[in-house]
């Protein structure tokens, strides 16, 4: 009986274990260098780590406190904004690193600048520790009296059915603040965001008003408007989704930092997201993987020993036929036309209607799955001639093709095959314009 007891314990233990979150993941090996922290918070995290009681074993009960926090969510599969910052800032209580839950702030500037999360990940956790932070005093928001808060666009709203879902404020974890919000605001016919927020705040204060929402309520809806919680570049659920079920996916030996600054670079300065969070926005964990194996098998066909046209002439398998072996060059060339089919049948598919796909994405999904490393994006975005403009696309494109597929291919470095798949898509990415996508009446099966 002592036995049985001792064999069951042992099968908790290990489906216990088993389910255990790996906070590597969490780790950033993917950024050369952050574009969310800002000086000022490089400054604070070190003043307060520099200070800290913990000492030498600060960091080693961060990232146990981290692992905490996502154990427990995992378990509980909840992806709330609001709920991650308000456990992770009990599991800092408890794991002895802050004192107040104002220090939680300055404990994420310390987890980023350590290195210990993405910029990503630091930009949710820091934006909806700043959003509950501020629900603390939601309550006393200032109300601002609104002329012609009553209009066409709103007047046939019932307000109490569109606030009820918020009568009781969602809890965060088994319903979540902004996944409710969000519900909420796709009930309105709005032109753009500016005037989205213009009509939630008219019905918000036209809720508050009519005795539909109390204050703090009301107080609540204003601060996720002044915080943009609807604008925010990449929401928790995505975020878990990826780097659970894609991130060095596709590698047995992840980069321990990342040494190039490709995914850090800006695909629209404007609004400040990277090429990384371009990624996240666009593609769900599947998308990510399904664009890495898209270069993944162009690196392959790059490396085959031979690739031929096979030709038989008669229904008798034994009968006459002709072979046809490609040239180097032109195993290269047939590379870039089944590249050309793949993306056309990716660009038509249900899954990628509307992504905004760009040749760059298959080189940031390569990257963010492990299947390329820094070393192999260094290497390659290093060929002046995609830089030189001087240099016309069409010959920057050619002559990458002679120094993979040429003479000049002795000089690679191993493996020349995902350079030159690297290579190959970025020369890709300089040739077709961004907004081109393939014709409908154009047979994408049609290779040669």
């Amino acid at each position: 009986m002592h036995n049985f007891f001792v064999f069951i314990f042992m099968i908790f233990i290990s489906t216990t274990q088993s389910f255990a979150f790996d906070v590597k993941l969490l780790n950033n090996n993917k950024e050369a260098f952050s574009r969310e922290l800002s000086t000022r918070d490089t400054a604070a995290a070190n003043s307060w780590s520099s200070t800290h009681r913990l000492g030498l074993n600060l960091k080693f009960n961060v990232i146990k406190a981290l692992q905490k926090t996502f154990n427990e969510m995992e378990q509980v599969d909840t992806n709330c904004e609001l709920g991650l910052a308000d456990k992770f800032t009990r599991d800092a209580h408890d794991f002895g690193l802050i004192d107040q839950d104002s220090e939680a702030l300055t404990l994420v500037h310390y987890l980023r600048q350590q290195d210990i999360i993405d910029d990503i990940l630091y930009k949710i956790m820091r934006d909806s520790i700043k959003v509950k932070y501020a629900f603390i005093d939601a309550e006393n928001y200032q109300v601002i009296r609104l002329r012609n808060s009553l209009n066409r666009q709103n007047a046939g709203i019932d307000l109490k059915k569109f606030y009820s879902p918020i009568q009781t404020w969602p809890d965060d974890i088994n319903t979540c603040t902004l996944d409710t919000y969000w519900q909420m605001s796709n009930q309105l016919t709005f032109q753009n965001s500016f005037d989205r927020y213009t009509q939630l705040t008219k019905l918000n204060y036209n809720a508050y008003s009519s005795g539909v929402i109390d204050r703090k309520t009301y107080g609540k809806l204003q601060i996720l408007r002044d915080y943009d919680v609807l604008g925010w570049q990449v929401y928790f659920k995505r975020y878990a989704d990826v780097i659970n079920n894609a991130k060095d996916k596709m590698t047995k030996t992840p980069e321990l930092k990342a040494t190039h600054n490709f995914a850090a670079e800006y695909a629209s300065r404007k609004e400040r997201i990277t090429k990384r969070s371009m990624l996240y926005i666009n593609y769900n964990s599947t998308q990510i993987m399904m664009l890495s194996q898209v270069l993944e098998k162009t690196a392959k066909r790059m490396e085959a020993k031979s690739s031929s046209i096979h030709w038989q002439y008669t229904d008798d398998v034994n009968g006459e036929t002709e072979v046809y072996i490609f040239s180097p060059m032109e195993q290269y060339r047939l590379a870039i036309k089944m590249l050309k089919k793949d993306m056309a049948e990716i660009m038509r598919s249900d899954a990628f209607r509307n992504s905004g796909f760009e040749y760059e994405h298959l080189i940031a999904a390569a990257y963010e799955t492990g299947l390329i490393k820094s070393a192999e994006l260094d290497h390659v975005l290093k060929f002046e001639d995609f830089w030189n403009p001087k240099v016309s696309r069409w010959k920057t494109y050619s002559n990458f093709a002679f120094q993979v597929a040429g003479t000049g291919v002795v000089y690679l470095p191993p493996p020349f095959n995902i350079i030159g798949a690297i290579g190959l898509v970025l020369a890709q990415s300089l040739i077709i314009k961004p907004d081109q996508t393939p014709d409908p009446d154009n047979n994408g099966n049609v290779i040669i």
